[in-house]
């Protein structure tokens, strides 16, 4: 049950990780054997439930090297009791802008009198019973993680950030470049003067911040900042370069 993700960032400790949009448990066995130190599992952009979670999560967990960590469809205490049921503990929530916002998603990840969270137990979380302090250990290895990507979410990161129950922030570069409608323009000074802004402001304040960015100058950027956790990249990418790359390599007469 212990979260290793979350101590590490207790600890300070810097990780890097790797997007999975695949949906796919032998691509998760493949990257699950690459040594990151932590891998999303996406539901909000890529078409996952719950069942495909579950057999990537073991794929991934089989290898013993990386975390998984699953970034939720919305803001919906539906998935988030889903996914802790099963075991999945460290929870990325997309799109929150304001402390109310973050309340809502604290609320969804534990139980009363603290939230809302519904009751249950002989799942895969608690080991289908076996894990007789579940209800009374589970809530310190959750590890909720909001996530910035708008202008207002910038503005609001420090009561975002200190909400009880919340673990660390996740700053998306490419919806923030949307709201400040230079849209993809991952290089603009605007943006990274923005990004560097909030980093700062939130690292003043000792809150872990992590990022994801495909482009190698940018996430070399992102670590010299001081980041906690970043990610290098995603599965999909990676496939389709290399097979572009492995057709390209060849001299075809037509």
């Amino acid at each position: 049950m212990n979260n290793i993700f979350k101590e590490k960032l207790r600890n300070n400790q810097f990780q890097l990780g790797l997007w999975s949009l695949l949906c796919s448990n032998l691509s998760a066995d493949i990257i699950g054997g690459s040594g990151f130190d932590w891998i999303v599992l996406d539901m909000e952009h890529a078409p996952n439930d719950v069942k495909t979670i579950i057999s990537q999560t073991q794929a991934i967990e089989s290898k013993g090297q990386s975390a998984v960590l699953i970034r939720i469809p919305w803001n919906d205490p539906s998935y988030v009791k889903q996914l802790l049921d099963c075991g999945l503990n460290t929870l990325i929530v997309p799109m929150i802008n304001n402390k109310e916002d973050a309340e809502k998603a604290v609320k969804a990840c534990f139980y009363p009198p603290k939230g809302i969270r519904g009751v249950a137990s002989n799942h895969r979380g608690d080991d289908y019973g076996r894990k007789i302090n579940y209800l009374k250990e589970i809530e310190d290895q959750i590890c909720l993680i909001p996530q910035l990507e708008t202008q207002e979410a910038m503005k609001n990161c420090i009561s975002i950030a200190t909400t009880e129950g919340v673990s660390a922030v996740f700053i998306g570069p490419a919806d923030l470049s949307a709201d400040m409608n230079i849209l993809a323009d991952f290089e603009n000074k605007g943006l990274w003067l923005l990004i560097e802004k909030t980093l700062k402001k939130l690292k003043s304040e000792n809150i872990p911040v992590g990022t994801i960015i495909g482009k190698p100058n940018l996430v070399q950027r992102c670590i010299d900042l001081g980041f906690d956790f970043v990610g290098c990249g995603t599965d999909s990418a990676l496939l389709a370069k290399a097979a572009d790359e492995l057709k390209n390599s060849f001299k075809v007469k037509i």
